[in-house]
This record gives C-alpha cells, structure tokens and sequence, in this order.
C-alpha cells in the first residue's frame, strides 16, 4: 500500500528549491560581505621597524637595517619607555579607512616591509610572493612615502597567463588623508633619545584598495612586484610598502549550483537507503 512521502521529508525538487535559494543567498552576501584579511607575504627586504628590550640608540641601530627617510625608524608598541601605549602594533589591526579590511606587519624581528628608494638611490622595484597562491577579487596595499608623495607602481602576477599592472600613490607620512593606521610615532636612527611624535596623529600608512577585473580574479595570484617610479634622483625619496590583504574569490554561480545538485542528489539518495 503506498503511503506517500514520510512526513517531513522533501521532494527532490524541493530539495533543490532550498538549496539553490540557500547558495544563491550565500553567494549575494558573501560579495557584499568580503573581508580583505591579511596575506602571507615572502620578499620584504628592509627591517624599518625597531623592537626589542633595548630602547637606547644602539637597540634602534642593532634592531633596524638603517633608516627609512634618512633620519628615522619605526617602532613596535611599548619600546618607548616613556609612552608605552604608543607603536606599530603586532597584532592584526582593522584599516581605519575601511572596516572590512584588516592588516598584519610582518614581524618586527625580521625584514618588515619593502622599501624601494628613488631612481639612481638604490633598489627601486621588489617583489612580494604569496605563501600560497590564491584568487581574489580584491587587494588592499599598506604603503607610505617618504619626503613627500611618491609615485608607485604595482604588478600582479599569475601561476599562468599575463601579469596586469597598475599604478598608485603613496602619499607622505604625515598628514594626508586617507590613512589605514596612524599616531605610532617614530625614532631617530642617528641620535640618542630620539623619540618623535608621541601622542600624536602622525606618522601614517596608507590603504591602496586594487579591484580585480573579472578575469583577473578567476586566477591564482602568485606574487606582487612593486616599483618606486620618482625619477628625480632626489635621495629618501622612499616608497614603503607594509603589506597587503586580499578578498579571497568565490565560486562562480554555476560552480555553486552544480555542487548544490550533487549536494541534494546524494542527500536524496542516503533517504531512500
């Protein structure tokens, strides 16, 4: 004798019903929603950011490769005694020019950004390379200039196809709007008890937000190349780039449903056993 549908149960059709309006909800809110989170980076080629017990001159010195801006260094929270509230944090941070980005230093111990120095100065280009290749939507750049705004240049490079390029500005580390972090101080490299700024709203890095093109962002980024494009030979001209966070892609719609098929198929199928 046919009974009909279990009571509660569901209907293939109805199965998929739900599950297509389940991921098509997830998918609309998961765009509006993405979080540009931190990217593991290999490549910086500067310690600009001083740490450690010893805040005299010989700890900046000793804890530093040598000066951002031809005076100073940075400076990780609590190494100055008398402002212990005031640094570079190590932990993660939210941009303050947008919420739905959050950045990472790299650690203070180590090279900790990448700074390229003007045309006939020094190292003008670098390149950072993922720890693991990933597909985004979208990137968030943590730079600064030195001595001024300074022009830069960035380009994405993919595990397969062409690279694409773009340009943008870091602008000056103080005073300019727009800044993701800003108000950690700095310290003389060349004189002792050089703390600078304590309190204050300056120095600031700043967030560059690069959208990917549709294309772009169907495939694996594997690394960034940035350039320093000032060309007047002026010295300290510097860029500094800190890091950089990203929108991890989503599955394509199609991607999505044909899961959701699977999904509910075999959903049916452990029912009827």
């Amino acid at each position: 004798m046919f009974l009909g549908p279990r009571q509660g149960s569901l209907s293939l059709g109805e199965d998929m019903k739900r599950f297509t309006l389940f991921l098509a909800f997830g998918l609309v809110f998961g765009i509006a929603n993405a979080q540009r989170t931190p990217i593991s980076l290999t490549g910086y080629n500067f310690d600009g950011i001083a740490n450690g017990a010893d805040s005299s001159l010989a700890g900046v010195q000793s804890s530093t490769t040598g000066t951002l801006d031809s005076i100073y260094d940075y400076f990780t929270l609590g190494f100055d005694p008398a402002a212990p509230t005031v640094g570079l944090p190590t932990a993660s941070f939210v941009s303050a020019a947008d919420a739905t980005t959050t950045f990472l230093l790299a650690n203070p111990a180590g090279n900790n950004l990448l700074l390229l120095q003007q045309f006939g100065s020094g190292a003008t280009t670098g390149t950072l390379t993922l720890a693991t290749g990933h597909a985004y939507t979208s990137l968030a750049l943590l730079v600064t200039g030195f001595n001024g705004n300074q022009p830069g240049g960035y380009t994405l490079n993919f595990s397969s196809g062409p690279s694409t390029a773009g340009t943008f500005t870091a602008s000056d580390n103080f005073n300019v709007a727009g800044y993701a972090i800003n108000g950690f101080g700095r310290v003389s490299r060349i004189s002792a008890n050089g703390f600078d700024l304590a309190g204050g709203v300056n120095p600031r890095l700043y967030q560059i937000t690069v959208t990917l093109s549709g294309a772009d962002a169907a495939r694996t980024l594997t690394s960034i190349g940035f350039s320093n494009n000032e060309t007047s030979g002026t010295p300290s001209h510097n860029i500094g780039v800190f890091g950089v966070s990203g929108a991890a892609a989503v599955p394509e719609p199609a991607s999505l449903i044909a899961l959701g098929i699977g999904a509910a198929a075999l959903a049916r199928r452990r029912r009827r056993s």
